[in-house]
């Protein structure tokens, strides 16, 4: 998206990082959001069997020992997991919306007359685009805060990454910064394998990915003529 032509108004993405996030999701949350959701008692304890009947073994010189039996977290691999973790981030879902709908997260529009975009989650990825004040700021630590403590989730703020307009001075930026704790990105960057800032150049922007097909081209032409 190409936040730079929204105007002038102050304005701000910011890229989560979640540490572990399928390891750490706790039962209780997700039994909680299934049952809020409206799945059914036997659906929802079916699930949770799915997910806690797993056990693991420490493999010493290629013989299993120990007996370890989790108690939170979706184990990876699992084709259950992803979908799961999904109903997990209705969770920060709702608490965004919630914000969003009391006008204390106000979200923005790349176009005159366009929809409010407040987040965008795709599984563990997710990206928050908000007014840069002061208050969204507190009220999107406060809906972190929340969702870690009730989740289980913990946000990587090593990794989680903050983006602003060309609207915005240094001033702001370095205040809400510090606000966040994360660091500033100045330079484009990938989400799920596209460009997530797109400059004027956008043939530029998206060469890497023009190069990549064309390699999986070839080499499916080469397989053809082997």
């Amino acid at each position: 998206m190409h936040y730079n032509k929204i105007g002038r108004d102050e304005v701000m993405a910011l890229k989560l990082d979640m540490s572990k996030a399928y390891d750490r999701v706790e039962w209780k949350f997700l039994e909680a959001i299934m049952s809020k959701m409206g799945f059914h008692h036997r659906w929802i304890a079916l699930m949770l069997e799915c997910i806690s009947a797993v056990s693991y073994s420490i493999l010493v010189n290629e013989e299993p020992h120990g007996y370890i039996q989790p108690s939170r977290g979706l184990r990876q691999g699992n084709p259950l997991s992803p979908y799961l973790f999904l109903l997990c981030a209705e969770g920060l879902h709702f608490l965004v919306k919630k914000a969003d709908m009391d006008g204390a997260v106000q979200g923005i529009s790349i176009c005159r007359g366009g929809p409010k975009i407040t987040h965008i989650f795709f599984a563990d990825d997710n990206l928050f685009f908000s007014k840069a004040t002061t208050i969204a700021c507190n009220k999107i630590q406060e809906i972190l805060g929340q969702y870690e403590r009730t989740s289980g989730q913990q946000v990587n703020r090593d990794k989680t990454t903050i983006y602003f307009n060309k609207a915005m001075t240094l001033t702001t930026q370095n205040a809400i910064k510090e606000s966040l704790g994360v660091p500033i990105i100045r330079q484009y960057e990938k989400y799920l394998g596209l460009p997530s800032l797109i400059g004027r150049n956008r043939s530029e922007s998206f060469t890497q990915i023009k190069e990549r097909v064309w390699h999986k081209l070839k080499g499916w032409k080469e397989k053809l003529l082997s």
